[in-house]
């Protein structure tokens, strides 16, 4: 049976115009290596006023990070290349994504982080994690599924 986890909080867009917006963390145990951060998307209230973070989380962008990724960086620095996760000095978890088009840097509060995380764990204990996957058993199997 599939299980999926949600936690409802704000997260801080940090930059020259930092802001707090919602976002959904979400993780599913047939998928259980990932957590998606899912954020909402504009709500348009007339045809000029456009809402920022005023839709649906469905509607707007969804970010997938490693479970263990997200885990390590509550304590230290994790990750390489596009996104980097670690703790920042005002108490929270940073995730920087790096891209050559620019990136973005987004700040979790660590207790919710970590309640989070702890559920997912207790879900899918760390290094059960392949017992929850549905592995394809053929190739034409696995291509159908990506197809």
């Amino acid at each position: 049976m599939v299980e999926t986890i949600e936690r409802h909080t704000t997260a801080r867009i940090c930059g020259t115009r930092p802001r707090r917006v919602r976002v959904v963390l979400r993780y599913r145990t047939d998928d259980p290596y990932a957590v998606a951060l899912c954020f909402p998307g504009p709500a348009r209230l007339t045809e000029t006023l456009v809402v920022e973070d005023g839709g649906a989380v469905e509607d707007g962008p969804r970010w997938t990070v490693g479970r263990d990724l997200l885990a390590e960086g509550r304590y230290g620095c994790a990750g390489a290349g596009d996104l980097r996760v670690r703790p920042d000095e005002d108490g929270g978890v940073l995730l920087e994504w790096r891209c050559p088009g620019g990136g973005a840097d987004v700040r979790l509060g660590t207790a919710e982080l970590g309640a989070f995380l702890d559920r997912t764990y207790r879900a899918v204990p760390a290094g059960c994690e392949s017992a929850f996957v549905d592995w394809p058993h053929t190739p034409e199997e696995f291509l159908r599924r990506i197809v």
